[in-house]
């Protein structure tokens, strides 16, 4: 069954991420970019995943580090598949998303390929079964869509403002933004 593709708004959600290795590292600095308060525990952690991190404890996870705090979001990236099962298990009984990586059978979400450029946003998913074809398709797309997409994204909310303002007929609206988007795209 493929997962269902779902824009979230982390900013100042408070997210836990266990392990502060590579994968960890990655996760953070996804999670950081679009805004989320990141609490990492890690007996060993690399200095960037700190550096990202809003709290750090440098120890061995515990059970009530999720029982007994309040999270959004779980990741965990420890190389003990028991602790992550553990993990897994203690975010679903509180109704916490929660990602376990490189262990699709443990988690309630996934990590896609990203590719953004200030508000806009792509992501691609294989449903976890092969990053390689995400990787691909991620390519693929860096090559066709426009450098500079996010400014000219900026540009059109302040047309569709506009539009709002200047236009009566949602047909008008349209026609004014189309042609606004191609004079935009024009331009590159």
């Amino acid at each position: 069954m493929s997962y269902f593709p779902m824009m979230v708004k982390l900013d100042e959600k408070k997210v836990l991420i266990i392990g502060g290795g590579e994968e960890g590292l990655k996760k953070t600095r996804i999670l950081h970019e679009f805004g989320a308060e990141i609490s990492l525990i890690s007996k060993e952690a690399l200095k960037e995943a700190i550096e990202l991190a809003a709290h750090y404890e440098e120890r061995e996870f515990r059970d009530t580090d999720i029982t007994e705090t309040e999270f959004d979001m779980i990741v965990a990236s420890t190389d003990d598949r028991e602790l992550n099962k553990r993990i897994s298990f203690l975010a679903r009984d509180k109704h916490i998303p929660v990602n376990i990586v490189d262990d699709e059978e443990l988690c309630s979400f996934i990590f896609p390929a990203i590719i953004k450029d200030k508000d806009v946003v792509c992501a691609v998913s294989s449903g976890g079964k092969s990053p390689y074809i995400t990787q691909y398709i991620k390519a693929l797309l860096n090559k066709v869509i426009p450098k500079g997409i996010g400014d000219i994204n900026e540009r059109m909310g302040e047309y569709r403002k506009q539009a709002k303002k200047d236009f009566d007929v949602a047909a008008q609206r349209r026609r004014f933004l189309k042609r606004k988007l191609d004079e935009e795209l024009g331009d590159i």
